[in-house]
């Protein structure tokens, strides 16, 4: 086991043993950083000597879990950003700019709900070299002798800014409660295939992947004329399927407008205006 993973390790325990007793409500702080984690590594973006990933988290949250967690907002979000700091070094993925989370109210979601918004976003070079012994944002230089994040603690250094820019990503992902039982291994098997545009690159993993503009959805998409649930792809057999659920504006392949459609590689879907290319993977 490597340090970075040891390290990991000590880090979800902080995390859980530090925050699990401290309340009751259905969202636990050790579930933010496992997804946190994971929507860095579903966005990422290749670059020609570095793997960028997403350096700004916006965390939504129901009323109730939202109050629950705000009661120490400062060091939730301090502990979160060196979990992602640190997951990120020992992934050899590059941080544009020191990782940023903020928590928001969504009063849409219910109790043990919550959604991820990813962002890539570089910042000026003044404000980058001060960042680097800068506190994560909303939390205050500690005291001397006070309690250190984990990454502090356990001697990270600060991730420093990259010399090139990322680009420019928002996603939004919605988690819904507690992890359902495992899958049988076929079902885990990886993905076949990925939808991609400008708004990122989804793997088809799951039987149905729901796409539309509600955080609610599989895929989301930030376009005003995609409707809330607009379209579905069903994974059958070996083929993937494009089923429109009724949506406003309809959905398109290959500039045709369709109920349903087998999809081949190189396929582009429409939803509203925002394109998706369907490509199978090896």
């Amino acid at each position: 086991m490597g340090i970075f993973r040891k390290a990991e390790k000590k880090l979800e325990g902080l995390v859980e043993g530090g925050f699990g007793r401290a309340f009751k409500s259905s969202v636990q702080p050790v579930e933010l950083a496992h997804k946190l984690a994971k929507e860095m590594g579903e966005h990422k973006t290749v670059g020609v000597s570095n793997v960028y990933v997403p350096n700004e988290f916006d965390i939504y949250l129901g009323g109730d879990d939202h109050e629950h967690l705000s009661s120490f907002a400062d060091s939730l979000k301090a502990e979160l950003s060196s979990y992602v700091a640190a997951f990120a070094r020992r992934e050899g993925w590059t941080l544009v700019a020191p990782p940023q989370i903020e928590l928001r109210r969504d009063d849409d979601l219910r109790l043990g709900e919550f959604g991820i918004a990813t962002r890539t976003v570089t910042q000026p070079a003044a404000e980058a070299a001060s960042a680097a012994s800068a506190p994560p944002a909303g939390a205050s230089a500690p005291p001397a002798g006070a309690y250190l994040p984990p990454a502090a603690a356990l001697g990270f250094p600060a991730v420093a800014p990259a010399p090139t820019p990322g680009p420019l990503l928002d996603q939004t992902v919605l988690y819904q409660g507690p992890p359902p039982a495992a899958a049988p291994a076929a079902a885990r098997a990886a993905a076949g295939a990925v939808l991609r545009g400008p708004q990122g690159q989804w793997e088809l993993r799951e039987s149905v992947t729901v796409v539309g503009r509600s955080r609610r959805c599989d895929i989301v998409l930030a376009d005003p004329n995609v409707s809330r649930q607009h379209a579905e792809v069903r994974r059958q057999g070996d083929d993937y399927v494009v089923h429109d659920l009724g949506s406003t504006n309809g959905t398109r392949v290959n500039r045709r407008g369709v109920k349903q459609a087998v999809l081949r590689p190189g396929d582009r879907l429409e939803f509203g205006t925002t394109e998706l290319r369907f490509e199978r993977l090896p």
